[in-house]
């Protein structure tokens, strides 16, 4: 436990103990050095002779929602036993985190008597998408009644739409790139310094300039506003006094 609280840091969250048996929860986020695309698909009408689909939205992320992995470690772990666990994922579908269970219980099997965590979330990272056959990018699927097949009970899923998901992974990737870019390097594109970007100023319109940039700047617009005020006031007066 102490080893997986060094590796994961803030990405692990260790329960209290419970009749002599430790729990704990991993969120697993899955690679994509060059993000991924993401297609919205609806079924209509889908049999297995005439399979007709239509594609509702297509979107990039860079940051993927993450996977929560909660295990439970038995006392013959790892001896004899795999921990029990349970696999949630908000932009898959049951049946696919079914195929992912699956595929946890074959790593231990071909390791038994391993220690088999680290393994298992190595392998959620860096091997999933291509397991599941996302080569090319992610397809959420919308499915109707006819695709509803059996599924692992160790899967942990609320039921959403397909909408609901792709809002979902559009709000963690900007999240997640908000994150990026506050503690990356980037260069002012006024004095090409180079800062960190919690100390860029970010403007709606997605362009940043260091903090110092646009003090500087807003000084300057705040200096003429109050002469151009200064000196229309000033003729105005002098206007008033030379009508009168």
């Amino acid at each position: 436990m102490l080893v997986l609280e060094a590796i994961y840091g803030d990405k692990i969250c260790i329960f209290g103990e419970k009749a002599g048996l430790r729990s704990f929860q991993i969120q697993v986020h899955c690679e994509i050095p060059d993000g991924i695309n993401v297609s919205v698909q609806a079924f209509q009408g889908v049999d297995d002779d005439d399979p007709k689909s239509q594609f509702l939205e297509n979107f990039s992320v860079e940051h993927l929602a993450t996977l929560s992995l909660t295990c439970l470690m038995p006392p013959s772990y790892p001896s004899h036993h795999p921990p029990y666990f349970t696999l949630g994922v908000q932009w898959l579908d049951n049946v696919k985190v079914s195929s992912l269970c699956h595929m946890l219980d074959s790593i231990w099997a071909e390791q038994p008597g391993q220690e088999v965590v680290y393994g298992w979330v190595q392998w959620l990272q860096s091997s999933m998408l291509s397991h599941l056959g996302f080569h090319d990018g992610l397809v959420i699927q919308q499915a109707d009644d006819s695709m509803v097949r059996p599924v692992d009970v160790r899967v942990v899923q609320e039921i959403v739409s397909a909408e609901s998901v792709v809002e979902r992974l559009i709000s963690y990737n900007e999240e997640q790139c908000h994150e990026s870019f506050l503690h990356r390097l980037h260069a002012c594109m006024i004095c090409f310094s180079e800062y960190t970007g919690v100390d860029f100023v970010k403007l709606p319109c997605h362009h940043y300039f260091c903090q110092r940039c646009m003090e500087t700047y807003s000084r300057i617009h705040v200096k003429s506003t109050l002469v151009w005020g200064f000196g229309s006031h000033l003729l105005i007066w002098r206007w008033h006094v030379y009508n009168k």
